[in-house]
Formats: structure tokens, sequence, C-alpha cells
């Protein structure tokens, strides 16, 4: 699980990440273990987790792992093996020391090539803005332009976290030279957006290398962002526990007594915003492709294996999913299958697998049916909430920097700041839009409206980059055109 999180970072963004990352998984484990004597408390206790761990997940992770589903998954088999004490303190540490070895391991790259990830992600911005600026070049498509732009600001403002989480090794000659490089980077993508824009200004060189605009926001920012009553984070978390939570309570109802797969077959079905058909789809092939696993472990379980050749079968099936999931989901839970109910079963009392085998097929069809159902109940109402929700946070944005714009110090610690708030908000803003559109194709009528937002904030970024730019300004006393003049 730790290889997923936040991988291609500086090193040491990534000693932090790690130690993050095995301390909430191993915390998230013994949380479930000081549960497990309570059965009662199961299912609330894991709809709360699956609350918190979502909403943090996607306030502070600016660049994401795999998602919040491995810190809840960690909580649920913490009150699964929780059941014997003994047994269940002993996985927290198993987790413990597995999760900081893996994290060493990941590091030894980096003691051999320390900057590798910025020049990876400087690469990355450059490519980006040069496609951006070829297309205006080649005089392609007003939407290609628009999407061509939004990946080069997404991928210079992702090379800017890089370089602002490489400190404390951030002040050395080499820091700088890429610190000037994607400057010069983020000055070309500046011109080709103004350019589109009817201000055809040669722009000067700043003096100081430090960023027009990019970086994180401050945590009580993103935090606030995260707990408005129309942000995509807080929709996706809450959907989350509620379809976790009645996943849970109807797996008790029809008296399975363990809704552990339940819980978790939910959260991984629902644990992003996807559209209904999307969703649904995900649903069969995780029944199917469980159902089908389930089978596969009848088979190994009917040879009787020797505890080496289940350890075996795990080892192929651990290497099998990472094969498959990119061909199918469902054929990778074909593999995924076994290999958790087999790990399981070798961890727990008695050492039997054939008592799992009717629970992760009935919890599976339970966890995957409410999934379906919380996500076609919320898909009516809330996808033009989020987005009329996320266009009024992109336009006061886009505002405060105008006001600070006008106030002639676009680069004052205060404007930058508005600034990287205001990057982060069009980062939010068309992604928001298109999913949104493919859950209600009816909100397709926004598209107009909310481009014209992006195009506004986009060059209000721009915009820092005039300071003592030669020819007259052309909006000089006006209001900033709405729209880009592709």
């Amino acid at each position: 699980m730790t290889t997923f999180w936040e991988a291609d970072r500086p090193l040491w963004a990534r000693v932090r990440n790690s130690l993050l990352v095995s301390g909430s998984l191993t915390l998230a484990m013994a949380a479930g273990v000081l549960v497990a004597p309570y059965g009662w408390a199961l299912v609330p206790f894991s709809a709360l987790v699956i609350l918190v761990a979502s909403v943090i997940y996607h306030a502070f992770l600016l660049t994401r792992g795999p998602s919040p589903v491995m810190v809840i998954y960690s909580a649920v088999i913490g009150a699964f093996f929780g059941a014997d004490a003994q047994l269940g303190w002993r996985i927290v540490g198993v987790t413990l020391v597995a999760s900081l070895l893996t994290s060493v391991f990941l590091l030894v790259p980096l003691v051999f090539s320390p900057h590798a990830p910025e020049r990876r992600a400087l690469a990355h911005a450059r490519i980006a803005v040069g496609t951006y600026r070829g297309l205006r070049g080649n005089g392609g498509g007003g939407e290609a332009q628009r999407l061509a732009r939004d990946a080069a600001c997404q991928a210079v403002n992702n090379a800017w976290l890089t370089l602002h989480s490489a400190w404390p090794a951030n002040r050395g000659l080499r820091h700088r030279e890429l610190v000037e490089d994607l400057a010069s980077i983020q000055r070309g993508l500046a011109r080709a957006i103004l350019k589109a824009q009817g201000d055809a200004r040669d722009l000067p060189e700043l003096s100081t290398p430090a960023p027009a605009w990019g970086g994180r926001p401050g945590w009580r920012y993103l935090l606030g962002h995260a707990l408005r009553a129309g942000s995509v984070e807080w929709f996706t978390s809450w959907r989350m526990a509620v379809a976790a939570g009645m996943a849970g309570l109807i797996s008790e109802a029809v008296g399975i007594g363990r809704p552990y797969w339940a819980l978790m077959a939910a959260t991984i079905v629902i644990n992003q915003w996807t559209d209904r058909v999307a969703a649904t789809r995900k649903a069969a092939h995780r029944t199917v492709g469980t159902l089908l696993g389930v089978g596969v472990v009848w088979v190994v379980s009917a040879a009787h294996p020797s505890p080496w050749s289940s350890a075996a079968v795990v080892v192929i099936c651990m290497v099998g999913q990472y094969l498959l999931l990119p061909l199918n989901y469902a054929l990778a839970l074909i593999a995924i299958t076994p290999m958790a109910l087999l790990t399981v079963a070798a961890a727990a009392p008695g050492g039997s697998v054939t008592p799992l085998l009717a629970e992760r097929a009935i919890d599976t069809v339970i966890g995957a049916l409410s999934a379906v159902a919380v996500t076609w109940a919320t898909s009516w109402v809330f996808p033009r909430r989020l987005v009329h929700s996320q266009s009024y946070r992109a336009a006061e944005a886009v505002a405060a920097v105008e006001r600070a714009d006008e106030g002639g110090t676009p680069l004052s610690s205060e404007s930058r700041r508005l600034r990287t708030q205001l990057q982060y908000e069009l980062t939010h803003h068309l992604n928001i839009l298109s999913r949104a559109v493919a859950d209600d194709p009816r909100l397709a009528d926004l598209a107009s409206a909310e481009h014209a937002v992006a195009d506004r904030g986009y060059g209000a970024l721009a915009r820092a980059w005039t300071i003592g730019a030669s020819g007259p300004d052309p909006l000089k006393g006006g209001v900033w055109p709405i729209g880009s003049r592709d």
C-alpha cells in the first residue's frame, strides 16, 4: 500500500510522506482492533473512519495516492483480526514494520539520483506547455486549445508543488536552477495565455524566480474548501460513508454477522465521483469478478494445499492483479479475491478459508447494490449544485486576484497567496463540470459560462507577468474579457 502514495516526490518529501502513510495505516488498524470487541460499533465506526479519511485525503493530498480506501481497509481488517486481540495486535505490529521497510526501499533510487522527481516534473511541464503553444501556432481548435491550456497549467502547478516539497533540500545551486527553469516555462505559458486573450505585449523577465502563481494553499483554506456543503470532497466523502453504512446494516440484518466485505465493496465502488453508468458498470465488474474469484478459492481449497503452496498462490495472484487491472477490472478481481481470502485465512484463527467464501460472495453483492443505489439516488440533484458551488468559488477567486492587481502589487505576498488559491480553484473547476455533465447530460448547457470563468481566471493568473511589459495594456480601464479569443 505504501508504494502507491505520492511516490514521485523528492527525497525528503518522500520520507515525510512514508512516515505519514505508515503511521496512518498502523493507527487505522489499531483503531479497528480496539473496536473489534464491540460488535455493535463496527458499522458506525467504519462509516466515521470513511468520512474522516476521505475528507483528509481529498483536502490535503494535492497529488493523489490510489484513494483513501487503503486507510479504510486497514481499519476494517483491524476489526476483523481484532476478534482475537493477541492476533490483532500482532498484525498491527507487522503492518508498521512492513510499511516502514517498504518506505526504506522506496528511498533507495533517490540516493543515487536525488533530483530525479524534480527533473521529471519540469520535463512534463515543459512538454505540456509546448503542446499548448504548438496548438496555438498551428491554429488548433478552441476546445483543443482550452484542454491543452488546462493541462499545461496543471503540469506547471504540479512542478511547483514538487519543487516546494523538496524542503529542506531547497537551498542549493541545483534547486535554484530548477526554480529558474520552471519560472521560464511558466513565463512562456503566461505569454501564450495572454496572446490567446488579445494581449500581445512582450513579457519581461521577473526580478525574482519565485512563481507568479502555483504551489499549495494553506491548510485552513484546503480544509475549508473540503468541508463546504457544495464541495466534491464533501460530496464524495459523505456518499461513501452512507453507502458503506447501508451495506453494513443490511449485511447484519440478513445475519451474516461480520459485514466487513459489504462495507469494503460499497466503499470501493463509490470511492470516486463517477457517473451513474460508470458506477453501475464498476459494481457489476466487482460482483462478477469476486464471484469468479471465490470459485478459484474453492478449487484451491479443495486441493488442500500446504501453507507454502497457498503462499505461492497468493504471490501469483498479487502479480496477476497488476497485469490484469489495466485490461479489465473484473479480470483483476479474479486474482484479487483469492489473494485476499487466502491471506486472511492464513492469519485468522483456524486457518480455514471455507467459512469465508459465502460471506465474501453475499457481502460483495450487498455492497455493490448499496453503492449503486446511493449513486443513482444522489445523481439527480447534486451534480448541478456542485457545479454552481465551484463556479461561485472560482469567480470569487478571480475577482480577488483582479482586485489585488488593481492595487499595483501583483507579486506581493498577498497577491501570490490569492493566485495560489485561484490556481487551486481552477484546477477543480472544469474537472467538476466534465464529471457533472457525464452524470447529468442536461448540464452541458452550463459549459459556455463555466469556460468563460476559467478563461477569465487563467488570464488573471497570467497578468502577473505583465509588470514592466512594453506597449499599452489592452485591458486598462476595462473589464477582463469573458472567454478566450481563440
